[in-house]
């Protein structure tokens, strides 16, 4: 690994470069979780209803399609994670951000959602909550989620502190701290929504969100990490 990301390596990557093809990876996650749950919750069927029912209920016991959703969610969550720990610590100088974003939503939890399912669909006969949460794995479903969704509300506050420390990130600091914001209002949002005709449709909207503003994220990296991009910041000595 180090021949790869060290720049005195010319038959590897450089870490510029290293640092921008996670960056890039991640954007394409991002893009391929919101179309997936999209894709699979529209082929689910079987008493199915994306206004209502979770989207964790496609890689339950009893889904109809759980093996292709548990893969997206573990390649998709394993990107982010990377990215998380390899990227947005180095780059934003803070090790606490880095590892909030490997444990946030579209990382920690897409990861552990591939291998902790749940019992059973709310569509499926006599399939309640505690019911579909009962076994070990359908427990810790619930635990690795709300550990995921706290390292998920306080990530873009710890981030956005440590890029209004250094001039090139400084004028994209409040947009994460009211990205910060935005994703307590669409948790609560989704928790007022439980158990209503909406439910599937709240959680919807936040699972898309949450992801693009990630994803935008990781396209800043991208262009920060561009050649001429460095080359111009080294010039005004950033």
């Amino acid at each position: 690994m180090a021949s790869m990301v060290s720049p005195k390596h010319g038959r590897g990557m450089t870490r510029p470069t290293f640092i921008r093809r996670i960056a890039q990876a991640t954007v394409a996650a991002q893009i391929l979780f919101v179309v997936g749950f999209l894709v699979v919750g529209a082929a689910e069927g079987h008493g199915y209803q994306w206004m209502r029912d979770d989207i964790s209920d496609l890689g339950a016991l009893t889904a109809h399609h759980a093996t292709v959703w548990r893969l997206l969610l573990l390649v998709t969550g394993a990107v982010t994670m990377v990215f998380g720990l390899l990227v947005v610590g180095p780059v934003f100088g803070s090790r606490l951000a880095g590892v909030l974003v490997a444990f946030s939503l579209p990382a920690f939890d897409n990861v552990t959602d591939a291998f902790f399912r749940l019992d059973c669909r709310a569509a499926d006969p006599g399939c309640t909550a505690s019911q579909a949460a009962s076994s070990w794995h359908g427990t810790a479903h619930i635990v690795c989620f709300a550990v995921a969704a706290l390292a998920t509300v306080i990530a873009p506050f710890v981030l956005g502190r440590a890029m209004s420390r250094e001039e090139r990130w400084r004028s994209r600091a409040r947009s994460v701290r009211w990205f910060g914001f935005l994703t307590v209002v669409l948790l609560v949002l989704t928790g007022a929504a439980s158990g209503s005709p909406v439910q599937g449709l709240a959680q919807r909207v936040a699972a898309t969100l949450i992801p693009l503003g990630l994803a935008a994220l990781a396209w800043l990296v991208v262009e920060q990490e561009r050649p001429v991009t460095r080359v111009a910041d080294l010039v005004r000595g950033k």
